[in-house]
């Protein structure tokens, strides 16, 4: 996963030039970091954006419940822009957070074509926290996009601000517990690979 400054006058042809290496597979702006949330609508970013379209690369969309209005417009703009939503948006469950997150991605998962991380979660939920802590918010994101649509990652090492690598992996086993075993296979992988066609490699 890569990052170009998208503003930049010559960035479609950066885009280009990283693109044709194999292993880069998207392209990942900050947006979280960002003031406005508004930031990734602005016109000068049409061309950058329309690189990332032809090019096939997945923009992956680093953001929090503030974001997700925006990324709906994004996805209506570029329908055949590949997106999946880092760290299923960041929540902020230390805080209690449910909406508008919920809605945000139960819009977002029913309006487009764009895929979740599931990820990132244990990390919002504030350190050490405890066993089931992020169940809520990861059980919304399985509901909202399903099996076919969630991809697992572990967010290490950023992960051990508030838990370890075991802990994630004991939750999500028994988030995952009422799938069938096709489903698990799917979020723990093979989503993955159909997201960033790692099968070309």
């Amino acid at each position: 996963m890569g990052w170009v400054d998208l503003l930049a006058a010559d960035a479609p042809a950066r885009i280009e030039a990283l693109a044709r290496h194999s292993k880069l597979k998207g392209l990942r702006p900050m947006l979280q970091d960002i003031d406005d949330p508004e930031w990734i609508l602005q016109a000068a970013l049409a061309p950058a954006l329309q690189a990332m379209v032809d090019c096939g690369l997945v923009f992956d969309a680093l953001v929090k419940s503030v974001h997700l209005p925006h990324i709906l417009t994004l996805a209506g703009r570029y329908p055949d822009l590949a997106l999946v939503i880092d760290h299923a948006a960041k929540p902020a469950i230390a805080a209690g957070e449910w909406q508008p997150w919920a809605d945000g991605m139960a819009r977002l998962a029913a309006e487009t074509g764009a895929m979740c991380k599931l990820s990132g979660l244990l990390t919002e939920a504030g350190p050490a926290p405890a066993p089931g802590a992020v169940r809520r918010w990861a059980a919304h994101v399985l509901a909202s996009f399903g099996a076919s649509r969630v991809v697992w990652g572990s967010d290490w090492p950023v992960l051990e601000l508030a838990g370890s690598y075991a802990l994630w992996w004991r939750e999500t086993q028994q988030l995952l517990a009422g799938l069938s075993a096709q489903e698990q296979v799917a979020i723990l992988g093979e989503n993955a690979k159909r997201l960033y066609r790692l099968s070309r490699l």
